[in-house]
């Protein structure tokens, strides 16, 4: 049986947790909630880097040749990229624009870019893996490739 002393040694601890919950979810401020989706927000101001970095390979069928441009834009950076098709062969990938805000996010596009161009080139598709540390810069790359492909291919 449980004695009124018992409940009270239980109903202290519990008040006092209560009371702490209560005291820090109140001061907790919440971020200014942006309306509609985040895809219209204006995007950050950015620092132009031009870069014109490009991979290419020889083709290795006859076929004709198509280009197509693909630009993405993250809370971080914007990326457009332009890729050369032969045939249905991804043959260039050629880096034009790679914003950036911070320097933080420079170090990040400037050790990650060629990467992701070197891994699109060899895969032949935008199906490439993220670098380590470069997420946003990866899926952005990515989207970018994406949209060029589809765009060369018409």
């Amino acid at each position: 049986m449980v004695t009124a002393r018992a409940l009270g040694r239980r109903a202290v601890p519990a008040g006092i947790a209560a009371a702490a919950v209560v005291a820090f979810v109140a001061a907790v401020r919440e971020h200014p909630r942006v309306p509609g989706d985040a895809a219209r927000r204006p995007p950050p101001p950015r620092v132009a880097s031009e870069v014109r970095r490009v991979s290419s390979r020889p083709p290795t069928v006859a076929g004709r040749t198509r280009t197509g441009t693909g630009t993405t834009v993250t809370p971080f950076s914007a990326i457009s990229v332009r890729v050369t098709l032969t045939g249905r062969q991804l043959t260039r990938v050629e880096t034009l624009a790679l914003t950036y805000d911070q320097p933080r996010t420079k170090a990040i596009n400037d050790r990650a870019e060629p990467i992701l161009r070197a891994e699109a080139l060899r895969a032949g598709s935008a199906k490439i893996d993220t670098v380590t540390g470069a997420t946003y810069t990866s899926r952005s790359y990515r989207q970018s490739l994406q949209a060029a492909i589809d765009r060369a291919r018409g």
